[in-house]
């Protein structure tokens, strides 16, 4: 479905991405990691043909450079913070975005109530907060039912349960046959959603494989401090499981460690359990004992 063969650009003597080389079969999802600066943008730009580069990008055997507009018909793109006309209403940006795919008024609809924004159709974008424009983001990249979805940073601005159903969208899009190119900087997302891995570093692959392997080199340990409301003792043997760990209590607050991308598996347990959030926060386990509970 995307194959990217030896992709480089250069800023003059400056290289940003430099031979990103990968395959992605149908059904499949590649998380693509780095910092800030790494060059997923610049991948991520690439394979929607929004820039110039060297190597050679397929998209369902269409080359990006050379039939830019057929390649971008079979994807579905959703930008880090997507634009969209502020004096337009979310099922009007919807329209506008089906019309431009060439789908219908009734995909459109179905696309918003997808995301939730069903109940906030006749609101103006420029009244949005951030995750809600994410997730019209999101309804604008299932026109024209792409083959292939490229998300550049989806969960900015997204709280806890809009990433748990973002992770459910990518993983719908996976059983259906699609595939995703992810880029986050979220390591916790990769085990739950992504096949395999490419880690980017100053425009270099450091590393491209199986997410298992990923995770098994990058175990790092999480702290996570929680008060919840007024459900501590329900909350507890959910947090235990999902964790894996002890939990241990300190006034208000619960705290438990677990592996570094294990630590959405909490959140997640907490929100399917009905357990209200009031504060939480998160930070590297560095004591000799993992469940010392020094207050957050």
């Amino acid at each position: 479905m995307l194959s990217a063969q030896g992709v480089t650009k250069r800023y003059g003597n400056t290289t940003v991405l430099d031979g990103a080389t990968f395959d992605l079969q149908g059904g499949q999802v590649l998380a693509v990691v780095g910092a800030n600066g790494a060059g997923k943008s610049t991948l991520i730009k690439s394979i929607v043909g929004l820039m110039r580069f060297q190597g050679r990008i397929l998209v369902d055997g269409v080359d990006v450079a050379r039939d830019g507009k057929r390649a971008r018909g079979r994807i579905g793109y959703l930008a880090q913070n997507p634009a969209f006309h502020v004096d337009l209403s979310v099922r009007e940006t919807a329209m506008f975005y089906a019309r431009l795919r060439g789908a219908s008024e009734e995909r459109a609809r179905e696309a918003v109530e997808a995301v939730g924004l069903g109940g906030h159709a006749e609101k103006m974008v420029g009244a949005l907060s951030g995750g809600m424009r994410q997730r019209l983001g999101l309804a604008v990249a299932q026109m024209g039912d792409p083959a292939l979805f490229i998300l550049d940073e989806p969960a900015t601005g997204l709280d806890v349960a809009a990433r748990l159903e973002l992770r459910d969208f990518i993983r719908a899009q996976r059983a259906r046959g699609k595939s995703v190119v992810l880029s986050t900087h979220w390591l916790e997302d990769v085990p739950a959603t992504a096949d395999h891995v490419l880690v980017l570093d100053q425009g270099r692959t450091t590393f491209l494989g199986p997410s298992s392997e990923f995770v098994r080199a990058n175990a790092a340990r999480s702290r996570l401090f929680f008060r919840l409301n007024g459900h501590t003792a329900q909350a507890i043997p959910l947090i235990a499981a999902a964790a894996g760990e002890e939990v241990a209590r300190n006034g208000d607050w619960l705290a438990v460690t677990c592996p570094t991308g294990e630590k959405v598996k909490v959140f997640e347990a907490l929100v399917e359990g009905g357990i209200t959030i009031l504060d939480f926060r998160v930070e590297e386990a560095t004591t000799a004992d993992p469940q010392a509970v020094g207050g957050p």
